[in-house]
């Protein structure tokens, strides 16, 4: 019974997600800003102009202190442009990426229970043959997929305009790095995962969508953190770091899973949604 509940739960959230105005523009809108508009502003600029000029004497000694150690012989024979690209490429733009999946993922788990008690149909669906922990894995499924599949779709196309811009100033394909590969398959799922997992408890715990997104937007800290880190000079987000960063976030989940399942009553979650 459990298992049927579920899968139906979980088609009937996804054609929920997919009909709301609202989840579709940011699942559309934020993928075109960091996968598309970015790449095509910094490689486009690239081609126009001339980076060597642009750059002063800060962002030479950046790449000189981080590059060389991070990437070694690689870019021994790269011009600074090419530098200047590679560093944006495999450095930065990774990090900007992982607001996709995490603004995806926070915008639709967010609305997970909260939507159930705007729509006056959580009454029936606490009251429904289901244990908790069934609908809450039901509604973690249901919240993953979409910012799965954004990521995937975000991951394709910026390669496929890194690689198009790209060429033409390194002669070759440039994308995907290791760097990317690392990223997309460790930490995009792990973090997607995490803000799933995190805004769902929140959104079991407030009473209006707005709040769940208040509390929730907590998780986009760390990423700014990383970007401010790397582009300061005091570290490179490298293979390595990014499955540490992976691991980390593996066994967070793993309690918050914990948590989740443990600590969730009907009463309470129907107290706490419904009055």
């Amino acid at each position: 019974m459990d298992t049927y509940i579920s899968k139906a739960l979980i088609k009937k959230d996804l054609k929920d997600i997919f009909r709301s105005k609202t989840l579709l523009v940011t699942m559309i809108i934020i993928p075109i800003v960091f996968s598309v508009i970015f790449p095509l502003v910094v490689l486009g600029g690239a081609l126009i102009f001339d980076a060597e000029k642009v750059a002063g004497d800060d962002v030479q000694k950046l790449l000189d202190t981080l590059l060389t150690s991070a990437a070694g012989d690689e870019i021994s024979s790269y011009t600074l442009q090419q530098q200047i690209i590679y560093m944006f490429i495999n450095f930065i733009l990774p990090t900007l990426f992982l607001l996709v999946p995490i603004i995806t993922a926070m915008t639709v788990a967010g609305n997970s229970f909260v939507g159930e008690k705007e729509n006056r149909t959580l009454e029936s669906l606490l009251f429904s043959p289901i244990s908790i922990k069934t609908l809450f894995l039901s509604k973690i499924i249901a919240s993953l997929i979409p910012p799965l599949l954004v990521s995937v779709i975000s991951f394709v196309a910026c390669g496929v305009i890194i690689n198009s811009l790209g060429y033409p100033l390194f002669g070759e394909l440039i994308f995907p790095s290791g760097n990317w590969v690392a990223l997309i398959t460790c930490l995009s799922p792990m973090v997607i995962l995490l803000s799933v997992l995190l805004n769902i408890l929140i959104s079991a715990r407030v009473k209006t969508y707005q709040e769940a997104q208040n509390l929730g937007g907590i998780i986009v800290l760390p990423v700014i953190a990383m970007m401010i880190g790397q582009v300061s000079g005091l570290f490179l987000l490298g293979v390595q770091l990014i499955i540490l960063i992976s691991i980390g976030l593996l066994i967070v989940n793993l309690v918050l899973w914990s948590i989740i399942s443990k600590n969730n009553d009907r009463y309470v979650l129907f107290e706490k949604q419904i009055h």
